[in-house]
Parts: structure tokens; sequence; C-alpha cells
């Protein structure tokens, strides 16, 4: 079907795909907090991902044990992301919650710093940068700092998704990829909240239409989302449109929550932006080293695009701020 689109169609559509993963990563925050008014974090993070596990399962071809392994892999590293965002926005407002998941750009470049062991004056104030900001922010909100080191877990934890998926991604077909993922989230969930799980089915019944949401359109839609978008835009063209995440995340937080920023918090996220603006207009560290080969496209019988559709980079990570 897409191949009547037309190449300049394709980029358009790839960049609204884009914008319209960053309006909704910005509502989990929100999405989450108010689920967990009445539930538990395992038994909201549970129920999600199994969720979104069974929206995809259906559209699953060809498993093997390449792809089953490498989506085991990728699955522990998302359960890893998604707990410590879970586990964090019990204690910190939606609006820095945002603001924490877009860090993960910053631990891209300090990894590529550690192994690459290239250092510019560019990169270098772009961490310095968040950093501060994120120290003036919570320094700020007065919350305790436990919720702010859960947050920082997951946006090293996403560093490391990004790195992998780097790799995995060119190998598999995408839905197929990512349900395995899902999955392995989801059985680590119910793992988790099995203690609780019979306890909270009034609060479950309760927030269904919630968390049908958190699971169909914030996790399995996104995913897809991404997926598809980038086949038609950059990697860095998706990487800056991702920057405007903190931004919906706030505007949500102070539409649904009220939450808002003081001045001093204002000017804590003004840095953390510029941050990231830093990091992503940063130019590769060495360009033979770090593109990936060029792969064929191509479709089995069943219309499922085998692997090499994708051009996965630093953007992939978003994907698990939710």
């Amino acid at each position: 079907m897409t191949k009547f689109i037309t190449e300049a169609n394709r980029y358009i559509l790839g960049v609204l795909l884009i914008i319209a993963m960053t309006i909704i990563l910005g509502t989990i925050p929100v999405a989450v907090k108010e689920a967990m008014t009445s539930l538990s974090p395992a038994t909201e993070f549970a129920i999600r991902f199994t969720i979104g596990a069974m929206i995809l399962t259906p559209f699953v071809r060809n498993l093997n044990v390449s792809l089953v392994r490498d989506g085991a892999i990728l699955g522990l590293l998302l359960f890893a992301i998604f707990a410590t965002a879970t586990i964090g926005l019990e204690t910190i407002s939606a609006n820095r919650a945002s603001f924490f998941f877009a860090l993960n750009m910053v631990f891209v470049t300090l990894f590529e710093l550690l192994f690459r062991k290239r250092l510019s004056v560019k990169a270098a104030l772009a961490v310095i940068l968040a950093f501060t900001g994120i120290g003036v922010m919570s320094w700020e909100s007065g919350e305790p700092l436990i919720g702010n080191l859960w947050l920082l877990g997951f946006a090293v934890c996403d560093a490391a998704y990004i790195i992998v998926l780097e790799v995995f991604s060119p190998r598999h077909s995408p839905i197929p990829f990512t349900t395995i993922q899902l999955w392995v989230v989801a059985a680590l969930g119910i793992l988790w909240a099995a203690p609780e799980l019979s306890e909270q089915l009034e609060a479950i019944q309760t927030n269904l239409g919630l968390l049908i949401y958190l699971g169909v359109f914030a996790t399995a839609i996104i995913m897809l989302f991404q997926i598809i978008a980038q086949r038609w835009i950059s990697a860095q063209e998706a990487a800056l449109l991702f920057a405007l995440e903190p931004i919906f995340g706030a505007i949500f937080a102070f539409w649904l929550l009220g939450e808002t920023f003081s001045t001093r918090g204002f000017i804590g996220a003004a840095m953390v932006l510029v941050g990231i603006i830093l990091i992503l207009t940063n130019p590769k560290i060495d360009e033979s080293d770090t593109q990936l080969p060029q792969v064929q496209e191509s479709t089995d019988s069943d219309g499922v695009v085998k692997s090499g559709e994708v051009l996965v980079g630093v953007a992939s990570a978003n994907v698990g701020e939710t």
C-alpha cells in the first residue's frame, strides 16, 4: 500500500507520526500517576504490558531462535526501563519526570565518550547543562531524592537499550521483535505484581479504561509508530522531534494535574532542554564507525517486512518512557 505514497508524502507522514508519538509520550507520566492513585505500581505495570503484548500477538509471524533470543535480551532491558520509571513516578511530579525521561540522550553521549574516548567541548557542555538543570529542578521541588534516583536509573537503562537496539533491530521484522519484548516485560510484571493482584481486582476494573489507553496507545502503538516513521525520516530528524516530549509532558501535567514550575523550576527545565538540543545537534563521533550497514528491505509471503527496514538511531529509545 505504501508504494503508492510519494517520497515527499512519506517524509511528511514520518514527521507527523513522530510528533504524534511525542504527544502520546507526554501523556504517559500523567496517565501513570493517575492510575497509581488506586493501583500499585506493579499492578499498573503488569496489566499495561499484558494488554500491549496481546494487541500485537495476532500479527506475529516467522518466529525463530535468534529473534526470540534478541527480543528476550531487549525485553529484560525494557523491563528495567519501565520498572524504574514507574517506581520513580510514585514520588516525583509528572512535569519533572518528563525532563528526566529526556536524559537518555545525555547518557548515550556519556557512553560514547566512555567507550570511544573522544570528547568534544559541545558534548561536555551539553552534559553539564542537562545535569545542572536537573539538579536545579530537584532542589526547587522539595520532593524525595529517591524518586530522582529511580528516574536517573531509567535514563541509564534507556541509553543502554538504545545502544543494544542499534545492533539487534536490523536483524528482525519489527512486529514479532516488538511483541517478544513486550511479552518478556509483561511476564516479569505479572511475577512482580502476583502477591497483590487478587487484592487489586476492583481497582483494575475502576481504571480499566486508563489501563487500556496505556497498553494500546502508550505502549504498542507508539512502538509501531516509531518503526514506521524511521523508514521515511532520518534518525537525527526523529531525535530532534523527540525533544518536544518534555514540553508536551509539562503541558499535560499542568492541564490535567495542575502541576507547574516556579521560576527556579523553569530555569532548570530550560537548561535541560538546551543540553538536549546541544546533544542532538552534536556531529557524529565518526561516521565510518557509527554508520550501520545498509540492508535491502524485503517482505515475506505474509507481507511482513524483514530485517533491514528500520533505520535505528538514538531516537529509538523513547519507546521505554513510559
